[in-house]
């Protein structure tokens, strides 16, 4: 059997515009970079795909290149940077179609006139001068084996799979997957907002439209005992560590308060 191999990325590609730190990205054990002058985030839009299935909600996920500067070879939902293509940033509709756009490049899946609901926004810490990202991510709903279509581009994202939420939360949870920590954030609000619902493609999107998403999370990185680590802002040590800082959304409250890289991926601690 020969191995396939991940063709080159185009340089300064975002892949899905993970706002995790490239300094705490990977396996790196070395203390994250000293504080330097903060550019300014580029705008990224992510598309949540959601179906019903005899075996619980589904999600869509696709696998990153492992040439990918950010997070490669990661599980992730289709999205990237905001194109000026896509329209005036001001205006809400420009996110939507950046979401849709980057949807049917990277899974072929067309959403044109479908519902998006924008239900969480992430920012990359400041202490990532070089790449960072406002990335605003928005959940749709598909029938019951819709999708089954969905194709990845083969250039910056490879092995497409639909799976049920506790299958990939159980794949990483086994260290067979690993998540960003924004992406496994994502994925438990998905598993808390089904819990103990009939519909649960319709509890989840309930869920979605009612939280209020204007408020960015701004995690810190920091290095704790040489380990990289991610701190939210609800954290009680937030405000003490290097870096731009924002208020914690009251979203963030019920989502972990910091994850550190070990066991080849990152953990809630």
């Amino acid at each position: 059997m020969v191995t396939p191999v991940d063709p080159p990325l185009p340089p300064d590609s975002p892949g899905n515009a993970d706002p995790t730190p490239q300094s705490a990205r990977g396996a790196r054990s070395d203390p994250p970079k000293q504080p330097e002058p903060s550019t300014s985030p580029r705008n990224a839009a992510t598309v949540v795909l959601v179906r019903p299935s005899v075996r619980g909600v589904e999600v869509y996920m696709l696998r990153r290149s492992a040439k990918s500067p950010f997070m490669p070879s990661t599980l992730v939902f289709p999205g990237g940077r905001v194109d000026p293509d896509d329209g005036d940033i001001t205006n809400p509709a420009t996110w939507e179609q950046a979401a849709m756009r980057e949807c049917r490049e990277e899974a072929g899946l067309d959403l044109v006139g479908r519902p998006l609901t924008w239900f969480d926004t992430w920012l990359t810490p400041s202490l990532e001068s070089s790449r960072r990202y406002l990335a605003r991510f928005f959940l749709t709903a598909l029938a019951a084996g819709e999708g089954d279509d969905a194709q990845t581009d083969g250039h910056e994202t490879h092995a497409g799979r639909w799976a049920t939420v506790a299958e990939h939360i159980a794949g990483w949870d086994a260290a067979e997957i690993d998540l960003p920590p924004p992406t496994l954030c994502i994925l438990l609000q998905l598993r808390d907002w089904a819990a103990g619902s009939a519909d649960t493609v319709a509890a989840i999107a309930a869920a979605a439209t009612a939280q209020a998403a204007g408020e960015p999370i701004l995690p810190k990185v920091t290095a704790d005992g040489g380990t990289p680590t991610i701190v939210m802002p609800h954290d009680p040590l937030y405000p003490g560590l290097p870096g731009e800082g924002l208020p914690a959304p009251a979203r963030a409250s019920v989502l972990p308060k910091r994850f550190s890289r070990t066991r080849g991926g990152w953990r809630p601690q």
